[in-house]
């Protein structure tokens, strides 16, 4: 009733949106199938986000400003340029590849989510080479450690119909590996 709705909040839609993102790409992500999920009517949904394609630019909106900006913030707090390399490659191993796999996905025939898309890989490339770049990289070899890292994540989302979550950290293994035997001497021996 009236009542369950005033407990509802935005982020309770977005948390729906992302478990039926992940168990079904957007296909599964229907204002109905949230609202169920959430035992609220359509209504409140309206209320909160005015209308369903309101409501998918909102996830989407989330997506970009929310959940990316927490990621790149949680390695950011990290001062040692070593021990953040160590942070975004749990990052990588941790992020919700399902959900990503699924926005790709949808991006393919949405605008608004190519442009999204589009934004958030741009940032975390500039991110991920930054990071390279404070590690001793040159700026080239940065770009393209962060272009490989970034195309292993990518290639594992879009392989097969589910993330296979073995492959994938073992190739981050192997990424990890020798990421850490290039990163220059003097910058692991100057602490």
């Amino acid at each position: 009733g009236e009542s369950m709705t005033e407990k509802v909040s935005r982020h309770d839609y977005f948390t729906a949106a992302f478990e039926l993102l992940a168990a079904g790409g957007k296909p599964a992500l229907t204002t109905t199938a949230v609202c169920r999920r959430i035992g609220v009517t359509t209504g409140s949904l309206y209320h909160h986000f005015g209308s369903g394609a309101g409501f998918y630019r909102a996830v989407i909106d989330y997506w970009e400003n929310d959940i990316t900006t927490a990621q790149r913030r949680r390695v950011d707090e990290v001062s040692d340029p070593q021990e953040r390399l160590v942070v975004l490659e749990q990052a990588a191993r941790e992020a919700d590849h399902e959900v990503e796999k699924a926005i790709r996905a949808w991006a393919m025939a949405d605008r608004y989510v190519t442009a999204a898309q589009h934004r958030v890989d741009q940032v975390r490339h500039q991110h991920l080479t930054k990071h390279y770049i404070e590690a001793g990289f040159a700026p080239d070899r940065a770009d393209t450690m962060a272009r490989i890292g970034f195309s292993i994540l990518i290639g594992a989302q879009q392989f097969g119909t589910q993330v296979d979550r073995k492959r994938l950290n073992a190739a981050l293994d192997e990424y990890s590996v020798w990421i850490n035997s290039l990163v220059p001497a003097e910058a692991t021996t100057s602490r």
